[in-house]
């Protein structure tokens, strides 16, 4: 039988920080759900504000986006689930928030086509801060928490705007709460990698 080998104090040490460098890396969020619904919202909201203008009804059919969007996101997920080996505790309430949030997002629009609901911008700014702010909050990242509290401020403000410049709120949330704080993340990622080849 082979006998194990002892660890000196320093060897335990390296061991357990190459193991926690290692979790680390194979946790670090990619950006690239946040840069997604980022970029996806900003183009839908631009288009929906400059069709106010010069109103072309086939440009109404945008926000079919996140459609192809929630696909997208659901290929990714997959994928990087099979590539992650770590699962942090709070992966699967931070998975429940975000579902809830896409669920209740097209129950949303659902009633706002069903009874043509003008000025729902406000609920969905609204809707929009609650997972953003969660996960800013849980995982301690000020650049979603901020975007989260800035979602619900547009939303306070859009009740005195009027329409179609409502619409320019949920740009300035998406770059807010999705989109830089992506790239943030996106940065980390790559440096991390970088630094761990």
């Amino acid at each position: 039988m082979e006998q194990e080998k002892v660890l000196t104090g320093q060897e335990s040490l390296e061991l357990i920080s190459r193991m926690i460098s290692k979790a680390k890396r194979d946790y670090q969020d990619t950006g690239f759900s946040a840069l997604l619904w980022g970029s996806t919202i900003t183009i839908c909201s631009l288009v929906s504000f400059a069709n106010a203008y010069i109103k072309i009804p086939a440009l109404d059919l945008i926000w079919y986006l996140p459609i192809v969007a929630v696909a997208v996101q659901v290929y990714i997920s997959i994928r990087e689930s099979k590539r992650r080996k770590l699962k942090s505790h709070d992966d699967n309430i931070m998975g429940g928030i975000w579902i809830s949030f896409g669920i209740a997002t097209f129950m949303l629009s659902y009633f706002v086509n069903r009874y043509q609901l003008d000025q729902s911008a406000g609920l969905f700014l609204t809707l929009y801060g609650i997972p953003t702010f969660t996960t800013g909050y849980a995982r301690h990242f000020r650049p979603m928490l901020f975007g989260g509290l800035a979602c619900w401020i547009f939303a306070i403000l859009s009740s005195f705007t009027p329409y179609p410049y409502i619409i320019l709120y949920l740009t300035a949330a998406a770059q807010l709460a999705w989109f830089i704080p992506g790239l943030i993340l996106r940065k980390r990622y790559l440096k991390a990698n970088k630094a761990n080849v």
